[in-house]
């Protein structure tokens, strides 16, 4: 005999975080910013002299490689996201929130693309908290 419970749903075995549209959002836009910062970086690495003078950085060796990490780490959570994995929500979650704050500190460097990217990383950061649903009870 079964019994239902009133207020929530009944949890499907080994299905870990329900796929909203939320974390669809969330997913695609870690896996797009991802490998653009994979590009962003390997560009610093290898082609340097893409870069004018008025970049922010100044070691492009050291940004190149941190750009390189970040958008792997980026495109990691996305998928982890998008194949349901709570991990990939909770790294999705450092990182966006990460990227918030490190694109508030250029907004005197580059207001346009930091508003953007402060935006951006607000809204996956909704996505992945209040817009998202944890069926695990």
């Amino acid at each position: 005999m079964t019994t239902a419970t009133v207020g929530r749903p009944a949890a499907r075995e080994g299905t870990g975080v329900r796929l909203t549209g939320w974390s669809v959002f969330a997913s695609t836009v870690l896996i797009v910013v991802g490998g653009f910062n994979l590009i962003n970086g390997f560009t610093a690495l290898q082609h340097a002299n893409y870069y004018t003078t008025h970049i922010v950085y100044s070691n492009l060796t050291f940004w190149g490689w941190m750009f390189l990490i970040w958008g792997g780490l980026q495109v990691l959570a996305g998928a982890m996201i998008a194949f349901r994995n709570t991990a990939g929500t909770y790294l999705g979650v450092f990182l966006a929130g990460t990227a918030a704050i490190l694109w508030f500190f250029m907004i005197f460097a580059a207001p346009w693309p930091a508003l953007l990217g402060v935006g951006t990383s607000l809204l996956v950061l909704y996505a992945l908290t209040a817009g998202s649903l944890d069926e695990t009870y």
